[in-house]
């Protein structure tokens, strides 16, 4: 599959920041990727650096020929006092369209993002992702081979992000290399293709079910029929030997043992049932693993 953009061993800081750690990350044709982490780990700054916006401290970044990037910075991408078509025919008068060819275009993703109804509507006036679906369009006005995208579902209705990704999708389906940011686990989830960032660096990229094998462990959730509560659930996890880590789960507790561990001895009325590693317990196994990967390197120097 053809590499639309490339970054190669990119560092960025801010000061005494080190923002982005060696960061190798290629973003193929036709493919939604996903960037996960919380905030912090450098998601906003590696979308920066992608766009052109920033300059790398170190490495490298190959990104397609001429204006061949859409670059979506957050929540505040278009120009509330503007209309609907005023803010997507002004962001194409920046790439230097105009005339025919830029209405044919803005026609053609009011029509796609669903804003047909509100083209004359100030975009102050939109709801929350009707203003997110116009910041998209106005990213893609130009028709960029890649979509660089800052948490475009955040503040949003569940329905609207879902939306959203409908549309996001359908870009990848147009062969178009789209790079997510998102804090949402269970959006990455549904991604072919997933990015774990950590405090700067980048722990791992693949799909899914490739990133939850690579977890050592099993696990187990733990819910009681009555009494006792979540919070003794988790006293009790926490005090079993070997467990790995415990952490609050809906109504019980996910427990991460050992693969070949035995299950532990329950009191009356408290079940351990399997269940699936997710994607956040292969973010906090992998950044564990970091973390003391780093510590060792500091204590050798």
């Amino acid at each position: 599959m053809e590499v639309v953009l490339r970054l190669a061993g990119v560092k960025h800081r801010f000061g005494a920041v080190e923002a982005l750690r060696d960061v190798d990350l290629d973003l193929p044709a036709g493919t939604v990727t996903a960037l996960v982490g919380p905030d912090g780990a450098g998601k906003t700054t590696l979308l920066r650096v992608a766009a052109g916006v920033l300059a790398p401290t170190a490495g490298r970044v190959e990104r397609p020929a001429g204006a061949g990037v859409g670059y979506l910075a957050g929540t505040r991408s278009v120009y509330p006092d503007l209309t609907v078509w005023e803010n997507l025919t002004f962001f194409g008068s920046l790439y230097g369209m105009h005339g025919r060819a830029l209405a044919a275009e803005a026609r053609h993703l009011l029509e796609w993002a669903g804003l047909e109804a509100f083209r004359h509507r100030q975009a102050r006036h939109l709801s929350g992702g009707l203003r997110q679906r116009l910041a998209l369009a106005c990213a893609l006005i130009h028709r960029p081979a890649v979509a660089l995208l800052d948490e475009p579902t955040t503040g949003v209705d569940p329905v609207a992000r879902r939306e959203l990704w409908a549309l996001l999708d359908q870009l990848a389906a147009g062969g178009m290399a789209v790079l997510v940011a998102t804090p949402y686990m269970d959006e990455a989830s549904q991604c072919r293709r997933v990015g774990l960032l950590h405090q700067g660096r980048l722990l791992a990229v693949g799909h899914p079910e490739e990133l939850r094998a690579r977890v050592p462990y099993r696990v187990l959730l733990l819910k009681a029929d009555g009494r006792p509560r979540r919070q003794e659930l988790l006293r009790l996890a926490r005090e079993w030997p070997g467990v790995l880590e415990a952490r609050p789960a809906g109504e019980g507790v996910r427990v991460a043992l050992p693969a070949g561990a035995p299950d532990p001895d329950l009191p009356p009325g408290v079940r351990a049932l399997p269940a699936e590693v997710e994607l956040e317990d292969v973010y906090v196994w992998l950044a564990g693993e970091e973390e003391s990967r780093a510590a060792k390197e500091g204590a050798r120097r």
